[in-house]
């Protein structure tokens, strides 16, 4: 996209949001397509297409700073890197979805931060607290993350980490319609995940021979049923529910057993059967030796995502959809999930 126009239109947004653009600032100004600042929080956002754009972002910023990294295209690479640094970023479907709600927010009368997410405005918008909510009235039981709950409008913002629900009901339920039939409805589940990422980079001595074991790892880990998924992407701090019938599954698989689970898989995928030879006499001794990492050689980060996924319900039951990629799912996302 025209670096010039994104800017243009993320400024004309971010002006009419009551964010003052290009503020002044102490010292050095940092080297960015765009800085804004609202309520003493100052953001830098800069628009690029590469890891080299990106790491001269992070030189520009030097952590001092909210930073947004906007790009087309998103390498895992570039998140790994973006998440050591603590920089936001945005592919292209989260920058229409933000500049779209910014836009229908607009014409509405409503309030919408495109840089962060609904706020409140006048009367027609009222915080709650974390309450409790029975299973079988469509909320998950126990403490809820924070909601902001709009009048006049069917929409809920959930104060959740989240993979970006690219696909609506309409699409969710055309999808479902390719494997089942009576479709009765659908609703929204946020299946909670155990994302996470490691490097290994250590090095081992066998006799005078060094090993060198090097490697990187992603994925997460169901925190219902410890089923492996991909990595969770494009993951955001809040979200707009599209629906009012959904759910927030608490997870029951604990953070140190999922870290145990994900540092023994490491270990396993990364040991090494060496081979060295040697001779004595008129002999030749070869030797075998197993060569593995230990958990302190493995840099791990997890963190609980939530991935919605769209139950479409029909007569003889119900069928999951990703709302991330549309995709239909092929292994349950809870252990009490009835299965087509």
């Amino acid at each position: 996209m025209n670096r010039q126009i994104l800017i243009d239109l993320l400024t004309n947004i971010i002006s009419s949001q009551g964010y003052d653009v290009n503020p002044p600032i102490r010292g050095t100004r940092p080297r960015t397509d765009l800085v804004v600042a609202k309520d003493g929080r100052m953001t830098c956002i800069q628009y690029g297409g590469t890891e080299s754009d990106l790491r001269y972002f992070a030189d520009a910023v030097q952590g001092a700073y909210d930073a947004l990294f906007i790009s087309d295209e998103i390498t895992d690479q570039m998140v790994r890197f973006a998440d050591r640094y603590n920089i936001r970023m945005w592919g292209r479907a989260e920058l229409e979805i933000r500049i779209g709600k910014a836009m229908l927010a607009e014409a509405e009368g409503a309030c919408y931060d495109l840089l962060g997410q609904e706020c409140q405005k006048s009367q027609e918008y009222q915080d709650y607290e974390p309450r409790e909510y029975p299973e079988s009235h469509g909320h998950s039981a126990g403490r809820m993350p924070g909601i902001i709950e709009i009048a006049d409008d069917s929409r809920d913002a959930l104060q959740l980490r989240c993979a970006a629900m690219r696909v609506d009901e309409r699409c969710a339920i055309a999808t479902a319609r390719g494997f089942v039939s009576d479709i009765l409805g659908a609703a929204i589940e946020f299946v909670p995940f155990w994302n996470y990422r490691y490097v290994i980079d250590t090095y081992r001595q066998h006799k005078t021979k060094t090993i060198h074991l090097s490697s990187e790892g992603s994925g997460a880990i169901n925190a219902l049923n410890r089923e492996k998924h991909e990595y969770l992407q494009e993951v955001c701090d809040s979200i707009s529910i599209p629906c009012q019938d959904y759910a927030v599954k608490s997870p029951t698989v604990p953070k140190v057993e999922a870290r145990e689970e994900i540092l023994n898989d490491a270990i396993e995928s990364n040991t090494k059967n060496i081979a060295t030879t040697s001779t004595s006499g008129d002999a030749i001794v070869t030797e075998h030796r197993t060569v593995r990492p230990l958990a302190k050689d493995i840099d791990l980060d997890m963190d609980l995502v939530y991935l919605p996924v769209w139950e479409v319900k029909c007569v003889n039951g119900s069928i999951m959809i990703d709302a991330h990629d549309g995709n239909a799912m092929t292994a349950p996302v809870d252990e009490d999930v009835e299965f087509l």
